[in-house]
């Protein structure tokens, strides 16, 4: 069975520029001998200050943009295809909107996300098969977050099918080398198992 897994970055990434996701992608794919596909998925440039104080971001506009992206995905890969995710940040942020939206999820890796730390998971909980919140008290970004901090205190709501992960990391600390190939086989595990 095919198994896609779709890498969302946060702000500040320059869609022209070699991002931490197409990494992680690359490693991922040699890491897990060919049983996942996986894919940095660039959704565009959104700048910070866009984000803290509404500059000229309409977050309705970028979860649409994502919603048609992984509804096209879903089309051409069939319904018994896997389609997984793992999002950072403002990543987070919407793919917490696309399973409010009714999209379909395999397994989601959230990264120190933007999404919302009060989430309902019952009222979406047909929308994916497992959720890994990685958190940390130590995010000095997400503090700054008007859409939500998951990243910083995980999920408060408990659910069987969400797991929360709290380490010491900062808010982007995990995507240096070492950090980021050591926690590959976790990763991989946790989009396979």
């Amino acid at each position: 069975m095919r198994h896609v897994v779709e890498i969302l970055h946060g702000i500040e990434c320059v869609p022209s520029d070699v991002l931490w996701s197409e990494e992680l992608a690359w490693r991922l794919n040699h890491h897990s001998g060919g049983s996942l596909e996986s894919h940095a998925r660039k959704y565009g440039y959104v700048s910070g200050s866009s984000v803290w104080w509404n500059w000229g971001f309409r977050r309705d506009d970028i979860v649409a943009h994502e919603e048609a992206y992984f509804n096209a995905l879903r089309k051409d890969m069939g319904n018994n295809a896997r389609i997984s995710v793992i999002c950072h940040s403002l990543g987070g942020y919407i793919v917490h909107k696309l399973l409010e939206r009714g999209l379909r999820f395999h397994r989601i890796i959230e990264l120190y996300g933007a999404g919302d730390e009060h989430q309902n998971w019952t009222l979406i909980e047909d929308n994916f098969d497992r959720i890994y919140v990685w958190f940390s008290p130590n995010d000095e970004v997400l503090p700054k977050s008007n859409f939500g901090k998951i990243g910083l205190v995980g999920p408060t709501n408990k659910h069987p099918k969400v797991v929360r992960i709290r380490t010491k990391d900062g808010h982007t600390s995990w995507m240096e080398d070492a950090e980021m190939y050591s926690r590959l086989p976790i990763w991989k595990k946790q989009l396979e198992g």
